[in-house]
């Protein structure tokens, strides 16, 4: 067995974390995005100053106090700067091309973003309120795409202009209808619109097909070296869209043929990614689930963070107590291993025991940046992968009130609100997406998110209020509210 060089320093590793930890306080700890000493309680018990667990803070806040900032920052900052600014009210879709102060520097509009432009305006619906608002962006968007999108081979255009011309009709990413997909069965809930309905199911079985087939090749915009690869390289980030839209539909309904692609792409990620010689699971494996040797000890923090609290959410489908604890156990494992205590945030990738690695030159899309990164780590810090953190880290607290999820939520919240975010430099909604390690501030950005900043508030929300119901109490069942 080979052991990891994190295995091997892991008690001293973790003694010289905790002493750092202990030394910042104040603003240096939260410029660092580095949780204060008993400001995350455990609740599982009442706590030792004689609070309740309904008294229990997380990030310094009660509650109700930390659902009234996640809620203001969605419903009063994010939605109405997208209204404003990257929703196309003439032709339906939006644009996400866009600097942190709303100004639209391109009108292309991207098939992955239009996707999930219509999940989240769909989930809105479904779960907060009714607001026709949000069901007429969906629908205008979902109209847009089926008008313009749409090819005679069941694939779809990959870019279009405002107006609706194709621009890049499909070349192969087919990661952008997974999107669609997923929006398209969240639209046709808020809907009942049936030509969504059909068209999801037929897109996600369409795309396994091809996924699952030793002819698949990755065209997507995350690893462009993978293009010319002569071999199928399948990433972890495709398991987990497979798996994430399969159990959203199951909840709602069984179809045989998604029930077995939940059941592979949870195999992919839980036993074939994962790679027990390092604790971690791999991003890249080939057809037949053997690792590239380049490739073999490397793990990327945010997707497997990401797909974790996906298999979660499939764990809680199943009622599988025993897959949940293992994800738990997981997410703790990549955080602790990637979570930057010099700089703050989750760092990209690790490539265990290659001190001297060469990275691929990363230039993030909407920057300026070319990062060049050697050693055992690539520290660039996606916002993505942050926003994934507190998803996952909440999760894991809302059925555990363990410390070391309540600390990595808080973490991840000073991180994204002292550094990501450009609200003191007077763009409340503006942020930065991708960043160098020691996050340092871009004057300008090309692109906002229309995607992962939302639903980590929405997902984080609702979290929430299941946990206010309960007066701050563990949540002991899936099927508890």
């Amino acid at each position: 067995m080979v052991v990891s060089f994190v295995d091997k320093n892991r008690e001293e590793y973790r003694k010289v974390k905790r002493r750092a930890f202990l030394t910042l306080t104040g603003t240096a700890a939260v410029q660092l995005g580095i949780a204060r000493p008993g400001s995350a309680q455990n609740a599982g018990e009442p706590c030792r100053d004689g609070t309740s667990p309904s008294e229990l803070r997380l990030a310094g806040l009660s509650l109700p106090e930390l659902r009234q900032r996640l809620y203001d920052q969605l419903f009063r900052v994010l939605l109405p700067f997208w209204d404003k600014h990257g929703i196309d009210h003439e032709y339906g879709g939006l644009m996400c091309s866009l600097d942190y102060d709303g100004t639209l520097l391109n009108t292309d509009k991207n098939l992955w973003f239009l996707g999930r432009a219509i999940w989240v305006y769909s989930f809105l619906y479904n779960h907060f309120g009714k607001d026709t608002q949000f069901l007429e962006v969906a629908s205008k968007t979902k109209e847009f795409v089926f008008k313009h999108a749409l090819q005679k081979d069941g694939w779809w255009a990959e870019e279009l202009s405002r107006e609706g011309k194709v621009l890049r009709p499909f070349s192969g990413d087919t990661e952008g209808m997974y999107h669609l997909a997923e929006g398209l069965h969240e639209y046709a809930t808020a809907s009942g619109d049936d030509q969504s309905h059909e068209a999801a199911f037929t897109l996600l079985k369409k795309l396994f097909r091809d996924f699952d087939s030793p002819a698949f090749r990755y065209r997507g915009a995350d690893f462009p070296y993978l293009w010319g690869s002569k071999r199928a390289v399948r990433p972890q980030g495709l398991w987990f869209l497979n798996l994430s839209l399969a159990t959203q539909m199951l909840e709602r309904g069984n179809d045989p043929e998604i029930a077995a692609i939940a059941d592979r792409a949870l195999d992919a990620i839980m036993n074939r990614h994962y790679n027990p010689d390092i604790g971690l699971n791999t991003e890249m494996l080939y057809f037949d689930f053997s690792r590239p040797k380049e490739e073999a000890q490397k793990s990327r923090f945010g997707h497997c963070v990401e797909s974790l609290w996906m298999v979660m959410d499939e764990a809680d489908r199943r009622k599988d107590t025993a897959l949940w604890n293992t994800c738990a156990e997981r997410i703790r494992r990549h955080l602790d291993v990637g979570w930057d205590y010099v700089y703050g945030g989750l760092s990209q990738w690790v490539n265990v025991d290659h001190a001297c690695y060469q990275w691929p030159v990363e230039t993030p899309p909407g920057t300026h940046l070319v990062l060049h990164f050697m050693g055992e780590y690539e520290y660039m810090k996606p916002l993505w992968a942050q926003n994934e953190a507190m998803v996952a880290a909440l999760n894991v607290f809302e059925r555990t009130h363990a410390e070391w999820a309540a600390r990595y939520f808080e973490m991840a919240f000073n991180i994204i609100n002292e550094k990501f975010s450009q609200k003191n430099r007077g763009y409340p909604a503006g942020y930065v997406l991708f960043a160098d390690r020691r996050i340092t501030p871009q004057p300008h950005s090309g692109r906002q998110d229309n995607y992962h900043p939302l639903r980590q508030l929405i997902l984080n929300i609702l979290t929430l209020d299941r946990m206010i119901r309960r007066a701050g109490g563990p949540r002991r069942h899936a099927d508890e509210n």
